[in-house]
């Protein structure tokens, strides 16, 4: 199944990847690469995730990865992905 990302879903990424080098530039490119497959691969397992608890559309999923929230739709030959959620990111604002 063909997988495409919402351009909220790429800002998110680069959000993603501009916190991460603020304490370790390489590390950022590399998990936001790794974020990248993980998302691509949905394609081969677009039931994966959950349905989102927020919603009643059972198209609407939501899966977990090392802290990040990916929110994706399903639809008969594609999975767009819409958005990926950093939960830390959202604990070090408050902890500040």
């Amino acid at each position: 199944m063909r997988v495409s990302w919402t351009p909220e879903a790429l800002n998110d990424l680069d959000e993603i990847e501009l916190f991460i080098a603020e304490d370790n530039p390489e590390r950022a490119i590399s998990f936001v690469d790794e974020l990248i497959d993980f998302g691509e691969g949905l394609g081969n397992f677009p039931e994966k995730g959950t349905q989102a608890k927020w919603t009643t559309d059972t198209t609407i999923k939501e899966f977990y990865y090392k802290g990040y929230t990916f929110i994706y739709e399903l639809f008969t030959d594609e999975v767009r992905i819409h958005e990926v959620h950093s939960f830390y990111k959202m604990m070090r604002h408050f902890n500040r």
